[in-house]
């Protein structure tokens, strides 16, 4: 598998409106509506990517930014080739690659989304043992820096 990552571009969002027919999918992450498009494109508060393999759409990356280190990681696979391991693979390749811009990465999982919480553990994220305020469970993830 190669994976590569570009940004996300308005003609794929048809392509990831049908990902959202799916029930799993659509009730863990909103809709990709138009709006949410202009802010994940606009500028430096989100960015969103698709990961690619053989040139097939096979996942899609969002990182909102907190603050000059921290953001906020949303990921979705497309349904299909859920339960392969894409999820970890994708993520692991962002962590080597575009995600390395971010000191602190944070996912927030739904306590019952088993396959998230195991992706984001396979991929070296600390699992914080306290829900947040929303009911979440923070998944985080600090990268090294050479000083």
């Amino acid at each position: 598998m190669q994976i590569t990552f570009r940004p996300l571009a308005s003609d794929d969002l048809p392509e990831l409106h049908t990902w959202f027919k799916d029930a799993e999918l659509s009730r863990r992450l909103s809709f990709p509506t138009d709006d949410w498009f202009a802010y994940v494109t606009a500028g430096a508060d989100a960015r969103c990517w698709v990961a690619s393999d053989a040139g097939e759409l096979i996942a899609m990356i969002q990182v909102d930014r907190e603050d000059s280190e921290r953001g906020y990681l949303d990921l979705a696979v497309r349904p299909q080739l859920r339960g392969q391991g894409i999820g970890t693979a994708v993520l692991k390749a962002f962590l080597s690659g575009p995600g390395g811009i971010y000191g602190i990465l944070e996912g927030r999982i739904e306590p019952d989304n088993a396959a998230s919480l195991a992706c984001c553990r396979r991929c070296g994220f600390e699992i914080l043992p306290e829900l947040d305020a929303d009911g979440l469970q923070p998944a985080i993830y600090r990268f090294l820096r050479n000083s």
